[in-house]
């Protein structure tokens, strides 16, 4: 995600608009699993030397979830259902989803989520709620489903959750609405229950945290995604629906997505362009003509450019809902929900496609995998200038929970971005830019599709000592 006007400061706060994915200390205080964790979706090489030629394969064993979400006619209020198949790789007792919206920032701009019914089966019994940092307001932060016995690695279990989201009035996060006067659009994302589970690792159980970024870890799941929606408006959402006949009061959109971490849907009276870059499905829709048209050559920039750096763009498809707020962009795969025009803000969501989208990280531990990496495409691509010397030696460890900072997030902002970005340009310079690059190709065709750390980055650096050395002194490899 990415908030303008925070990026080269430590001072945000309320200006602050959604930036990328961020993170939480582990609840449980478990360590996060090194490179060498099973990962059954990462290529198996027998040395750091061999490198992938291309992406891995998403993992064949990976969940496989159905949404359905229907809007309200006066887009106040989604009701989902939710029907997921999850095969665990180690035995489990309970299943555990993340409620997202019911963090303590979210409810107070008036979104929430309540679950009005969740089952399993295995014997399941009724889901119980744990605060997990969510608003009191709430539920909690956390759906359980606990088994009646332990269920053992390699079974496969189901789950269907009905659910309802509150959608808030004008305020921008992953959950929002704008009335009549501003245009009537609505917007939500990560709005399901999001099953919390890690390959390799169990459940995340994190709490919440005190401001607007992201605290989730999610794996990438094979996605059905439908949405119903009054028939005067666009849905513009991950993956890529074709425009449903108009039919009654309603209409019905629907995609499928191969790898999706989560997904994003905006409905209202959208202006798209559809064009083709690279093969990549580019749908722009603005809520005016001239945003559209300004949108559309700042992504075909960023994908021609990024995929030159970081390999092939990962998804058929990339939807734009550029939202009649102010602010930066949040990242969601295959989507991008924008409330700026700025170049450098397309350049930096499209590169989270590769950098969160794709070589998923947990941002409830290490937020940086996925920022720091976002911010440094933007210097790559000249969105913005190259960080200061002084970004680099500012105090803080680049690698921190976002629950470490507490409530202060310009510090959170600055070090998780700033800092992190100024360390990656810092090690591309002390190990020469073509070894740097190759490495970083190895580092994404390895962990295509699968949850990195920074022991993974390490990994791919390990014949780069002068890389490696910047990345530790910025406190941002073990």
């Amino acid at each position: 995600m990415t908030r303008r006007g925070a990026l080269r400061t430590a001072i945000v706060v309320s200006s602050v608009v959604l930036a990328g994915c961020t993170s939480v200390s582990h609840g449980r205080g478990s360590a996060h699993p090194t490179a060498t964790a099973p990962s059954s979706s990462a290529t198996a090489t027998t040395s750091p030397d061999a490198c992938p030629t291309s992406y891995a394969a998403p993992d064949p064993n990976r969940p496989r979830v159905d949404l359905d979400f229907d809007v309200s006619a006066d887009l106040t209020a989604v009701s989902g259902r939710e029907h997921i198949t999850f095969t665990p790789d180690r035995s489990i007792t309970e299943l555990v989803f993340r409620l997202t919206a019911n963090t303590a920032p979210s409810v107070a701009a008036g979104n929430s989520i309540r679950v009005t019914s969740a089952t399993a089966d295995h014997g399941a019994a009724a889901p119980t709620y744990t605060r997990a940092g969510a608003a009191a307001s709430t539920q909690g932060g956390l759906l359980h489903i606990p088994f009646a016995s332990t269920v053992a690695a390699g079974t496969t279990v189901s789950a269907d959750i009905a659910f309802t989201v509150t959608l808030g009035n004008e305020a921008f996060d992953r959950f929002g609405r704008i009335g009549a006067g501003g245009g009537r659009y609505a917007w939500f994302a990560s709005a399901e229950p999001l099953l919390a589970w890690e390959r390799g690792y169990g459940w995340h159980t994190e709490n919440m945290i005190d401001f607007t970024a992201e605290s989730a870890t999610s794996e990438a799941m094979q996605t059905n995604l439908t949405v119903t929606a009054p028939a005067a408006d666009t849905v513009i959402m991950s993956g890529d629906p074709a425009p449903p006949p108009t039919a009654g009061r309603t209409r019905t959109w629907t995609s499928a997505i191969s790898a999706a971490r989560d997904i994003s849907v905006a409905v209202g009276p959208f202006v798209t362009s559809d064009v083709t870059v690279q093969g990549v499905r580019l749908r722009v829709g603005g809520y005016s003509t001239q945003v559209r048209d300004g949108l559309v050559p700042e992504f075909v920039r960023a994908i021609t450019q990024l995929a030159s750096h970081f390999g092939p763009f990962p998804f058929p498809s990339l939807s734009i809902a550029a939202l009649p707020l102010s602010g930066g962009g949040i990242e969601y795969p295959s989507s991008i929900l924008m409330l700026s025009s700025s170049r450098s803000v397309a350049v930096h969501e499209t590169a989270h496609q590769w950098f969160y989208a794709m070589v998923g990280d947990s941002q409830a531990l290490h937020p940086w995998l996925d920022e720091a990496f976002a911010s440094y495409a933007e210097h790559l691509v000249d969105g913005l200038p190259p960080s200061t010397p002084s970004d680099l030696i500012a105090p803080g460890t680049v690698d921190r929970s976002t629950e470490s900072y507490g409530a202060d997030a310009g510090a959170y902002y600055f070090v998780t971005y700033n800092k992190g970005s100024a360390a990656l340009e810092a090690a591309r310079a002390a190990a020469g830019a073509n070894a740097w690059d190759a490495a970083l190709r190895c580092y994404v065709n390895r962990n295509a599709w699968r949850i990195a750390n920074p022991a993974d980055l390490a990994a791919a650096l390990h014949a780069l000592p002068a890389a490696l050395a910047v990345l530790r002194k910025a406190g941002a490899l073990p």
